[in-house]
């Protein structure tokens, strides 16, 4: 099965419940990049409920700028602020320790990459996690629209399984977090989660 996504930072875990535990994760690469929308923000739970963390970005083309060519804003502070933020939230989860120095490796950039890369090898990385066979592969041309799995432009439709979350006995579990919150709660247990009936799902296009 192949399904077609748009990048995003830290992925919603419903993205990978699409093709978890074997698949294609198509990526979007002609688009132009759209704000306010997970191509460069995610959610995490932390001490006072749900937490989003915006990468700040650099478009030299305004709201025409390509995917390709959005660039992180390295003038800001953000990759402080975001570590600060999930060792905030996860400093106590159970597979904090054990993912701490990998996770950290995504901030501590000391020069700007394109969002799409960044975002590509934080995937890349959660893919391994996961311990999936899911690969990924990017768009040869713009396509309006595919017959199905297409995820560009809404989420996929995903029914919560509830899972450990640190902050649950205060706030209860708050689903629609990203992959982050599930990784650094479950660990390699991840899977019971994501597993879901492969049955009836065809294949796209060719993108």
């Amino acid at each position: 099965m192949r399904a077609v996504f748009t990048t995003a930072y830290w992925p919603a875990i419903a993205y990978f419940s699409v093709l978890y535990p074997t698949g294609q994760w198509v990526l979007e690469q002609h688009e132009t990049f759209q704000k306010q929308t997970h191509r460069n923000r995610c959610s995490i739970y932390g001490a006072n409920g749900p937490q989003w963390l915006i990468i700040p970005v650099v478009r030299k083309h305004g709201t025409k700028t390509p995917i390709r060519e959005v660039m992180l804003d390295m003038s800001k502070d953000w990759q402080r602020i975001h570590w600060l933020a999930i060792e905030s939230a996860y400093g106590s989860s159970p597979y904090y320790e054990y993912y701490r120095d990998e996770i950290r490796q995504f901030y501590e950039l000391k020069k700007t990459v394109p969002l799409f890369d960044f975002n590509t090898a934080i995937l890349k990385w959660c893919l391994d996690v996961l311990e999936s066979n899911i690969t990924i592969t990017l768009t040869g041309s713009y396509i309006g629209e595919y017959e199905d799995h297409d995820y560009r432009r809404h989420m996929p439709d995903y029914d919560p399984v509830p899972y450990y979350q640190v902050f649950a006995r205060k706030y209860g579990f708050i689903p629609g977090q990203s992959i982050l919150d599930l990784i650094m709660n479950e660990g390699p247990e991840a899977w019971k989660v994501l597993e879901t009936d492969s049955k009836g799902k065809g294949d796209l296009q060719s993108p």
